[in-house]
């Protein structure tokens, strides 16, 4: 079993455990591929994403996960992507993007993980502006081990966190909900940017496709909030 097929398994484990899950069935046959789609919810958690993608002959394997809070709960989201190339390990990304609400134990985590993976960072495309300033963006090289264990770390910790929002029982006001919504369709706004995804997608199912799949279950972007 490659890397990635192990850490998926081990996001699904976890994810399991705590959110309701929905699983996406895809009318497309992709010939030599695997690929495994879900859907995950809580009180805290309106929309959560797993996604497992392997292409033929082992030339693009992908693990995508990304957590969206409730617009009443004052939580960031989560993102976590891993790719391979050709069967390498290419990149590791992960952050707490707030949009606008953070959490200062997440925030302190995910800035101690980022320090202690320095050495390994990569440069970032222009698009990126909208993530955190703590985002983890990195080459793993023969460090992949450390890398995934301390992301897998800071997906348990926002599980912790979602768990106690979904005992709180205060809630965002009307004006707050409405800056949630603005900054979460941001970020979705934000991630469509990234041209790689839907290029490297429609070679498997096609530019139609991988378009709506784009912005209907990777970055679905909700209510338009107009002042």
């Amino acid at each position: 079993m490659s890397l990635l097929k192990t850490l998926y398994n081990k996001l699904k484990e976890k994810s399991d455990k705590d959110f309701q899950r929905i699983d996406l069935n895809h009318s497309n046959t992709l010939n030599d591929c695997d690929w495994y789609n879900h859907i995950y919810m809580s009180p805290s958690i309106r929309y959560g994403h797993l996604e497992y993608f392997k292409g033929s002959n082992d030339k693009i394997e992908v693990v995508h996960c990304v957590f969206f809070p409730s617009y009443f709960k004052a939580l960031p989201i989560f993102g976590f992507d891993v790719i391979s190339l050709g069967g390498k390990v290419t990149g590791i990304f992960c952050d707490y993007t707030p949009c606008p609400y953070h959490n200062m134990e997440l925030h302190s985590a995910i800035t101690n993980i980022k320090a202690e993976l320095k050495h390994l960072n990569r440069d970032l495309p222009g698009w990126t502006e909208f993530f955190s300033q703590e985002f983890i963006a990195i080459s793993p090289e023969r460090e992949y081990g450390k890398a995934e264990e301390c992301c897998i770390a800071l997906f348990e910790l926002y599980i912790k966190y979602s768990q106690i929002a979904n005992k709180n029982p205060l809630f965002l006001t009307g004006k707050e909900v409405e800056e949630h919504i603005k900054g979460q369709n941001n970020y979705s706004i934000g991630q469509r940017k990234n041209s790689k995804t839907q290029k490297a997608l429609s070679k498997y199912i096609g530019e139609e496709a991988s378009r709506k799949f784009i912005e209907n279950v990777l970055f679905p972007v909700y209510q338009q909030v107009t002042e």
